[in-house]
């Protein structure tokens, strides 16, 4: 059975449960239907850009040294070097992606087909969205990243008007993306760029978040009717936030009830969107959830408490089966009645949207099984030809 599948049930389920989506109903004003917000359909909708999917060639219009893995020489280079998968729309977030220091770390994904090497570009991450109306840059806002990172992801993001977009990611935009009319999403370190989109960041939740009506119409403006109205620029203002990753290194043995978080976030955060959001991070650890804040250090005290729960949560889980597997030594009908317990309070981590728990054992198939979990073109192409 493809566990995929259950997710044609979602809205279903979603709505017979009352599970929000963290996406819409917060707020009264929403990205237009036209926004592409995935890769998957930005790569099908937009042919004559979708070369910027190819992260090699990313690279090599920088002059960065870089090639296909499988090509490596691996008796002659220089170390440290940065691999990943190459293509863009098959890949997502930090998943495969590993700084490499040595021969022998080489040679455990040296096999892993679809991936590049580039050399490794020490220094802060960021990352701009871009919206473009005929190839034209008519808005853009910047994301700094925190300087500390769970492996190669952040621990917040700061979400700004003010943050300045480097000269030459602008200016290689222009260059690159032709007659593009949409988001273009770009992420670089020390102002390199690593990977482009044609999609505004995480499927438009940071503009979603940011909450402002004449931002939302003027993306309607530009996707459905064709023009950017200037007038509208100055309005255009919201109040600058942080966008928080929680990371755990235990494995997520029971995540807590969807109506369990929306009855304890809002009284923590003065942002109405969170979500479980799952990223495996250098085979070490996954993120397994996020949330906004307009306070910095209330923000950090948040994080820092849910990932302390979490722990706590898993630790109690783990121990309550062990003593459970210990009570069947006698011979009490109590053990069975343990066990129906431990199984039901187990089985609550289902009474969330389905794709919470699909997306959490994806993270984890990524986790161990590696190279078996990268999509490749072939396979994209056959879910392209079924689902059309």
């Amino acid at each position: 059975m493809n566990i995929k599948s259950i997710l044609k049930y979602e809205e279903y389920w979603c709505k017979k449960m009352g599970y929000r989506n963290p996406y819409i109903d917060p707020y009264k004003h929403h990205l237009t239907s036209s926004t592409v917000t995935g890769d998957h359909t930005a790569y099908r909708k937009y042919p004559e850009n979708r070369r910027v999917y190819d992260k090699l060639w990313i690279a090599q219009t920088q002059g960065l040294k870089s090639g296909k893995l499988e090509e490596l020489n691996t008796n002659n280079i220089r170390y440290p070097i940065f691999i990943k998968p190459r293509w863009g729309h098959l890949s997502a977030a930090s998943k495969n992606c590993f700084k490499i220091t040595n021969k022998n770390q080489l040679l455990k994904y040296i096999d892993y087909p679809d991936m590049m090497w580039s050399e490794f570009i020490d220094g802060r991450e960021g990352m701009t969205d871009f919206l473009l109306l005929h190839g034209r840059i008519v808005w853009q806002i910047t994301y700094i990243y925190s300087e500390e990172q769970n492996g190669f992801s952040d621990v917040y993001k700061y979400v700004s008007l003010q943050t300045p977009t480097p000269p030459n990611i602008e200016q290689w935009v222009r260059d690159n993306i032709n007659g593009h009319t949409g988001f273009v999403n770009v992420q670089y370190r020390k102002n390199h760029i690593i990977e482009v989109g044609l999609r505004p960041a995480r499927g438009g939740m940071y503009l979603i978040g940011a909450d402002c009506p004449s931002l939302s119409y003027n993306i309607y403006n530009v996707l459905d009717k064709g023009f950017w109205d200037d007038t509208l620029d100055k309005t255009i203002q919201f109040e600058p936030y942080y966008v928080y990753k929680c990371y755990t290194r235990f494995p997520m043995l029971y995540i807590w009830p969807q109506h369990v978080i929306d009855f304890i976030l809002p009284k923590f955060t003065d942002m109405p969107l969170y979500e479980y959001y799952f990223e495996p991070v250098n085979n070490e650890g996954v993120v397994f959830f996020q949330f906004m804040h307009t306070d910095h250090v209330k923000g950090m005290k948040l994080k820092n408490r849910i990932e302390m729960c979490y722990m706590l949560t898993q630790i109690t889980v783990l121990i309550a089966f062990i003593l459970v597997m210990y009570s069947f030594k006698f011979k009490s009908i109590i053990k069975y009645v343990l066990f129906i317990l431990f199984i039901v309070i187990l089985f609550t981590r289902f009474l969330n949207p389905l794709y919470v728990n699909y997306n959490c054992y994806k993270a984890y198939m990524q986790m161990f099984l590696g190279r078996n979990s990268l999509l490749s073109q072939a396979e994209f192409d056959s879910e392209t030809k079924s689902s059309s």
